[in-house]
């Protein structure tokens, strides 16, 4: 808990820690805030009627309210600016008041916990439990990192596990967070299950009917009055209602193809058609981003190159994210249709009943390997804290009935799994930063890079002084 490496005398100087403080919190308000911003004033620009008045209103009413809500009612950056910018002034003042030396660890334990803890309190509607899971992925991963490069892993651990480990647990991951979508989608964020139902196409109703039928709600060859949960979309889709009726013994595979007439595998193809043109401008940005603000440089001296590799990782993205929603959709149809109905000949009731979503959700993480190794691992990181929230929804759904988890539990729990997980990301970056990812290593960096040259400069001094004490003694 204590530092043996640091004089008494000395204390921690707090003009880098202020500096980490407001780019912490600057980076968490951008992080919070642009989004919204951005979704407004595009929403406003492009408003088909009314344009100039829509954006009038998004100008002078819209935009300040949401500022003042990023402020008065955001503590994500808060937090993230305590976290991170707190451990030296915790040192500064158990150094100065207590006579003590906390340790870089202990002083990134105990300002993230009594952080989180505040910042809860001061905020009590906030919602830091996808944080928490986001810092415990990066922690998880500065471990992964250090095995990955140990010696002794790499004679024990077959070459293709160490290769394709993030393929495997993208594939656990993808299966808890699908099949969730599916039927609970309440365990996942809510915005994160929008995001979902919107990239996948899917017609409510057929979602519904699923549900319908795991409940025993909608029962084939019986009248539960669950007909119109998809005899309203047939006829939206100009297909007889009979095609969505349970009585008839089952669905139609026009209704699953939502009116696409040319079967299973077409309609997997479209699938992925669709989700590639719907995601490929937003993965032209993300690969777009990290040249215009950090490589500016190589991307003013080489632009044909550089846009030619942006281009080419953006389809790269784009023909991932499809082909994940084509194999959920074509997996559907092998369950219950190709393979369960013509092959086998399976009852429809047993089909229908959760195979088809189970086997999609299992399967549809195989597309991580159109990726790159690199791009694999951030997308693994990406979707991991989600199928956490999720789990956690499910096993700790008992515990919520009590009191005293309510209170007291879920807090400190949450507490302790953020502070430990700050304490590894962070203690990595400042005596090891390579152990952590460059998406987040960049960041980080960037934030700490007054911290970071500081320490840097007093390793430097206490060389210099060893080595004159050296050459002293050398000379006696």
């Amino acid at each position: 808990m204590y530092d043996s490496d640091m004089s008494t005398q000395d204390l921690p100087h707090l003009k880098p820690a202020v500096s980490t403080v407001l780019r912490a919190y600057g980076l968490g308000w951008i992080l919070t805030t642009a989004p919204g911003l951005i979704a407004v004033l595009v929403k406003a620009v492009t408003a088909k009627k009314q344009r100039s008045s829509a954006i009038q209103k998004a100008i002078l009413l819209t935009v300040p309210k949401l500022l003042k809500r990023s402020i008065v009612n955001n503590g994500l950056p808060l937090l993230l600016a305590a976290s991170v910018g707190g451990q030296r002034f915790l040192r500064y003042v158990c150094q100065k008041y207590a006579h003590k030396q906390l340790s870089l660890k202990g002083a990134i334990f105990w300002s993230s916990f009594l952080s989180i803890l505040s910042v809860r309190k001061l905020y009590p509607n906030i919602k830091t439990l996808e944080v928490t899971f986001f810092v415990l992925v990066r922690a998880f991963d500065v471990f992964a990192h250090r095995l990955y490069g140990s010696v002794k892993v790499r004679q024990r651990v077959p070459e293709w596990m160490l290769e394709y480990g993030n393929i495997f647990i993208f594939m656990l991951a993808s299966t808890e967070i699908i099949f969730s979508w599916f039927y609970e989608p309440q365990r996942l964020p809510k915005s994160y299950a929008q995001w979902i139902t919107n990239m996948s196409g899917i017609d409510d109703s057929l979602l519904k009917a699923l549900r319908a039928i795991r409940e025993g709600r909608f029962v084939y060859g019986k009248d539960t009055g669950a007909s119109d949960i998809l005899g309203n979309m047939c006829e939206k889709l100009g297909l007889p209602r009979s095609y969505g009726d349970p009585m008839t013994g089952r669905i139609n595979c026009m209704v699953i193809h939502e009116g696409n007439p040319y079967g299973c595998e077409a309609n997997a193809m479209m699938r992925f058609l669709k989700g590639f043109i719907k995601i490929f401008p937003v993965y032209f940005g993300v690969h777009l981003a990290p040249p215009l603000l950090f490589r500016t440089s190589r991307l003013i001296q080489d632009p044909v190159n550089s846009l030619a590799h942006i281009l080419i990782a953006s389809v790269r993205s784009s023909a991932f994210l499809g082909t994940y929603i084509g194999i959920i959709w074509y997996s559907i149809c092998l369950v219950r249709t190709r393979v369960g109905h013509q092959l086998l000949g399976i009852d429809q009731s047993i089909l229908d009943n959760t195979w088809p979503p189970l086997v999609g959700s299992m399967l549809c993480g195989l597309s991580l390997l159109i990726e790159s190794r690199h791009r694999r691992g951030e997308m693994t990181l990406y979707v991991v804290p989600r199928a956490l929230f999720s789990i956690t929804e499910r096993v700790l759904h008992p515990l919520k009935q009590t009191a005293w988890w309510n209170k007291f539990g879920s807090s400190y729990t949450e507490a302790i799994v953020f502070a430990a997980s700050m304490t590894v990301v962070l203690h990595a970056l400042h005596k090891d930063k390579e152990m952590v990812r460059p998406s987040i290593r960049g960041l980080m960096s960037w934030v700490l890079k007054k911290e970071m040259d500081e320490n840097k400069r007093l390793v430097e001094g206490h060389e210099e002084d060893d080595e004159r004490h050296l050459e002293v003694k050398i000379k006696k």
